[in-house]
């Protein structure tokens, strides 16, 4: 069940007849269960990682051969190591020397001379993330980021002032028609669970990036006609370990939200803060 972005771009007439298009864009679910065992993405171990099958998806759906794919803290070579095997050229930083280590001996094994020369994996402290990727900007195919339950957006510029968006950097490295993947998922902050996927679609539309999709990463196989849900094994022991009260069920989380944006081939319509409404949506 893979279907392809589906663009607003075509719509014409006044920005606020973009933003309602943008309120009632399709879901669509890829079933994206992994083939060994991932890492989660985040410290609590909860948030679903970006598996092989997820990467392979989004490579092929938003870049072309020979395009450059960016992924950003990455917990291990899926992205990187199937971005190369595709013919695609990669960049990526990684906070973690260790986490470094490890793709570049997973994607880099029994690779030729011009195989290597397509790989850049490049350490750097996460204030410094994007300042490491400056000598990429407006080149990505494709940039992949996370933005997970222990993860705060970071709203400040390279030179230290404050911006409006904190997808303005990671925008800020595609190509023109160039796609943004955002992989998040249901936070839970002080107790209460929160969606931070309108706040991302805000953030996005300010940075100058055009709304194409959500789609439902269900990490589970289908087997005898049902979808069996492959859950983080992290994940179940912290819940086990947790003293939730009765009257609280217990949720597990089974999927990963993904995103997708766009870098318009011209200026948007309308770049800003959204029209009265959209904060409702």
């Amino acid at each position: 069940m893979t279907t392809a972005p589906h663009s607003s771009t075509k719509s014409s007439g006044s920005s606020s007849e973009h933003f309602s298009l943008v309120r009632h864009l399709p879901l669509s679910v890829w079933l994206t269960a992994s083939e060994g065992q991932s890492p989660a993405a985040c410290a609590s171990g909860c948030c679903m990682p970006v598996t092989g099958r997820l990467a392979r998806q989004l490579i092929t759906t938003c870049s072309r051969a020979d395009g450059l794919v960016v992924d950003v803290h990455p917990a291990d070579h899926a992205l990187v190591a199937n971005a190369v095997a595709l013919g695609r050229r990669v960049s990526t930083v990684v906070i973690d020397p260790a986490v470094a280590g490890v793709i570049w001996t997973r994607v880099t094994s029994g690779r030729d001379e011009a195989d290597l020369r397509r790989v850049e994996v490049r350490v750097a402290r996460a204030e410094a993330t994007y300042l490491a990727l400056a000598h990429r900007r407006g080149e990505a195919s494709l940039v992949v980021i996370r933005r997970t339950c222990d993860a705060e957006p970071d709203m400040t510029s390279i030179d230290g002032s404050p911006r409006e968006s904190s997808l303005g950097e990671p925008a800020a490295l595609l190509a023109p028609g160039g796609h943004l993947v955002v992989v998040t998922g249901l936070h839970l902050i002080e107790g209460r669970p929160y969606d931070p996927v309108p706040g991302l679609i805000r953030e996005a539309q300010r940075a100058g990036l055009v709304y194409l999709q959500h789609i439902v990463a269900v990490h589970g196989p289908v087997r005898r006609r049902q979808i069996v849900l492959s859950l983080l094994p992290a994940n179940i022991a912290a819940r086990k370990a947790q003293a939730v009260s009765p009257h609280v069920p217990t949720a597990l989380r089974a999927h990963a939200d993904v995103l997708i944006f766009s870098k318009p081939l011209t200026s948007p319509v309308f770049v800003g803060a959204c029209p009265r409404g959209e904060e409702e949506a």
